[in-house]
């Protein structure tokens, strides 16, 4: 069944008072009488001047989606807007979504899409300056708070737009609208982490290099790491035009303030093995961090995996088993330890199907159903450790997988395999 959305409502989520415009024409009439006002000298030290400004900007930019109610069913929404003429109906996919999409004089109805605003300008900056100006000249704090839900809308609107714009592949726009909602948070002296970073990524996909260079570097030196993308994706975009050197340093800045990123990891690792370079240079990063932080536990898991993209899995075992060793409640070290010998009997069953040497393959499915076998223990150790439901399940589910493949061998293994399948069921 295919879904009709209402992408972008563009409806604040407080109701604001006062009469809306019911045209275009209306709408500039309300725009011009609140700029009147604010330019009389009396009038603009009048904190419901520039209230008014910021409302009738705002009033313009709802003007073509005023009947719309996100999440409205598509029979409804004919109902609702039933004098507008839909010009054309079509369907399109966004990734693995189907989308039944009508199109309006000046908008398109999936995610709402403006085609056609009532009003020429950026109404909602607009509107935003309007209430900042409201708030300056508002000495006594009368109506902050008021001002402040409002600004909180129209962050609201900026946010929804860019996602918008995204969902339809107008990057540019989606970047713009992400760091304008961003610094509009900023003017309120709060800070917006998350749609500083999406404008960074925006730019990125736009081709837009220089804005995202700038973006991703006003992020990093804000501390917003993004659990180390902003680090992988600003190296992505040197490493595409071909500076290894910048692109490491900017790898090596991030895995130095966050070595749990695997995006970092395995952009060093694969990086290094690129340009024949030592990875020890990855462990004296490691050490250092162990060095100052000796309980932390994820920072000798990260080694484990260092080791395991390098394919060293008895020193990657080593050190997995060593952070929950550290910390005996840190389930992911004895865990991965299980999850590094599954893929590689994984990849020893690959390998097995593509030999047609019937010793060499007799040796190949010995070898994997001995890592099977490994897998066993630290499987069932971590099942026993985690009261995380996913993660719990997670488990279950390689152990079952397991047990399935032995339950010929006896009975234990038959009922370790029931054991684990009805946890499955049940849960």
């Amino acid at each position: 069944m295919k879904r009709f959305f209402l992408a972008l409502s563009l409806i604040l989520s407080v109701t604001l008072a006062g009469a809306q415009p019911k045209s275009p024409d209306a709408a500039q009439k309300a725009i011009d009488k609140a700029l009147v006002a604010s330019q009389d000298a009396k009038k603009a030290q009048k904190v419901a001047t520039w209230m008014s400004l910021g409302k009738a900007y705002t009033d313009a930019y709802d003007l073509p989606t005023n009947d719309i109610v996100r999440g409205t069913a598509r029979a409804d929404m004919k109902l609702i807007i039933g004098k507008q003429v839909i010009l054309e109906t079509r369907d399109i996919t966004i990734g693995d979504a189907a989308y039944t999409v009508d199109v309006y004089r000046d908008k398109e109805l999936y995610y709402v899409i403006v085609t056609k605003p009532a009003i020429e300008g950026d109404l909602l900056q607009n509107a935003a300056d309007a209430y900042f100006k409201g708030l300056e000249v508002d000495t006594k704090g009368s109506k902050k708070d008021e001002i402040n839900i409002r600004l909180e809308g129209l962050h609201e609107k900026m946010t929804m737009e860019a996602y918008a714009n995204y969902m339809t592949g107008n990057f540019a726009k989606a970047a713009e609208m992400y760091e304008k909602a961003a610094k509009l948070k900023t003017r309120l002296g709060e800070k917006d982490e998350t749609n500083y970073y999406y404008a960074g990524v925006m730019y990125a996909l736009a081709g837009d290099r220089d804005n995202a260079i700038a973006t991703y570097e006003f992020c990093i030196a804000e501390g917003n790491y993004q659990k180390g993308n902003v680090f992988s994706n600003l190296s992505n975009i040197y490493l595409a035009e071909g500076d290894n050197e910048k692109a490491k340093k900017v790898l090596e800045d991030g895995f130095a303030l966050y070595p749990q990123s695997q995006g970092v990891l395995v952009g060093l690792i694969n990086l290094y093995r690129s340009t024949g370079e030592d990875p020890q240079k990855l462990f004296d990063l490691l050490h250092a961090a162990q060095a100052n932080e000796p309980t932390n536990a994820s920072l000798y898991y990260v080694e484990g995996d260092v080791y395991k993209q390098l394919g060293d899995i008895e020193s990657a075992e080593k050190y997995f088993r060593k952070a929950t060793e550290i910390d005996p409640n840190y389930v992911f070290g004895i865990l991965s330890v299980g999850i590094l010998y599954y893929e590689h009997a994984v990849d020893l069953q690959t390998k097995a199907n593509d030999e047609y040497d019937d010793a060499k393959y007799n040796a190949l499915l010995k070898e994997m159903e001995k890592s099977l076998e490994t897998a066993i223990e630290p499987f069932e150790q971590s099942f026993e450790m985690t009261d995380d439901p996913e993660i719990k399940a997670a488990i279950a589910e390689y152990l079952k997988n397991i047990y399935f493949r032995f339950r010929d061998r006896g009975d234990d293994y038959m009922a370790n395999y029931n054991k684990y399948n009805d946890y499955l069921k049940n849960n």
